[in-house]
């Protein structure tokens, strides 16, 4: 096998793998949620007959909607799709590392929260214009800050490159972790939670007018475009999970292509991403959702945490 085939074989797994597992990251978080509350909960497959349901059904337009509301989920779904490959999640070199780096990233899951933002506005919804106007002021907040901890995470490294991040800690062993590390990590845990929707920031189940942001977006969506909705963010979910997992653990990502180490990273990737969702659950579990204006005050927690990082950096590279 040539190496541009193993590239695309290794592609098609990575695709595989994240598409077929993004359903189930958020049935992980809910069960955690519902079993902390003393609840059964759902099952952890009921994200994919809820997909199944939608996909069956048909896509109904408001009559004030243009082309733009029938696009949008489209759109949005493959900026997520094409973020998957600047993630390295089980073998170093990543196939296809040359399309981009994490700056890239932050820029398709700016192009994916655009367009549903635009689409919100297009149906003409009292509510979609709330949704999409709180979306965008919280990007506005996040995203700049997500460039401060990539640079944190890639300072030691000298790359903004994922895998050439992931590559540095796994040669780097224990002496990989460190104070600028922990920083960089929790400042990003900050930001997942913006990016993704979750508790304190916004509640995914919640259908109170005064408090919905992504929610309120999405009411004008039904059939296949909701469905595409909702499988991206579960998408959405795993690639910021599976980034950080490789930033701040990357241990265990295969170095080779032998079937028995791919298997092994495999197997070590998707038990990180179950526990990363059941942190989360436990997490959204015991705080509770917060007034609109204190994201800032966590964006503004997340930049503190950023520089202090690349601060800290330095200093300690200039002291050695």
């Amino acid at each position: 096998m040539t190496s541009s085939l193993e590239a695309i074989a290794l592609l098609a797994v990575e695709y595989l793998l994240v598409l077929g597992l993004a359903p189930i990251l958020l049935g992980i978080i809910r069960r955690v949620k519902a079993r902390s509350q003393r609840r059964e909960g759902p099952s952890l497959l009921q994200p994919y007959r809820d997909l199944a349901k939608l996909w069956r059904k048909e896509s109904v337009y408001s009559d004030t909607s243009s082309w733009v509301t029938r696009a949008a989920p489209w759109v949005s779904f493959a900026a997520l799709l094409a973020a998957i490959p600047l993630v390295p999640w089980f073998v170093l070199p990543t196939p296809f590392s040359g399309a981009g780096d994490l700056i890239v990233l932050v820029g398709l899951l700016a192009l994916s929260r655009f367009v549903i933002a635009l689409a919100a506005l297009d149906a003409g919804s009292t509510f979609g214009g709330m949704g999409s106007s709180r979306e965008m002021w919280m990007g506005s907040l996040s995203e700049p800050i997500f460039l401060l901890v990539i640079f944190a995470f890639g300072a030691p490294a000298g790359s903004t490159q994922a895998g050439t991040i992931a590559a540095h800690g796994v040669a780097a062993g224990w002496g990989y972790v460190s104070a600028p590390l922990l920083l960089a990590v929790v400042a990003y845990v900050g930001l997942l939670l913006v990016e993704t929707g979750r508790l304190p920031v916004d509640n995914p189940s919640t259908h109170l007018e005064l408090t919905m942001v992504h929610e309120a977006m999405v009411l004008e969506y039904s059939g296949r475009d909701l469905a595409l909705i909702e499988w991206g963010q579960g998408v959405k979910l795993a690639v910021l999970t599976g980034l950080l997992i490789a930033l701040a653990v990357p241990w265990g990502i295969s170095s080779s292509l032998g079937i028995a180490v791919i298997a092994l990273a495999l197997a070590l990737l998707v038990a990180k991403l179950a526990g990363a969702s059941a942190l989360i659950g436990g997490l959204e579990s015991r705080i509770a959702k917060w007034r609109l204006f204190r994201v800032a005050d966590l964006t503004t927690f997340a930049a503190v945490l950023a520089l202090g990082a690349i601060a800290f950096h330095y200093l300690i590279a200039a002291g050695a």
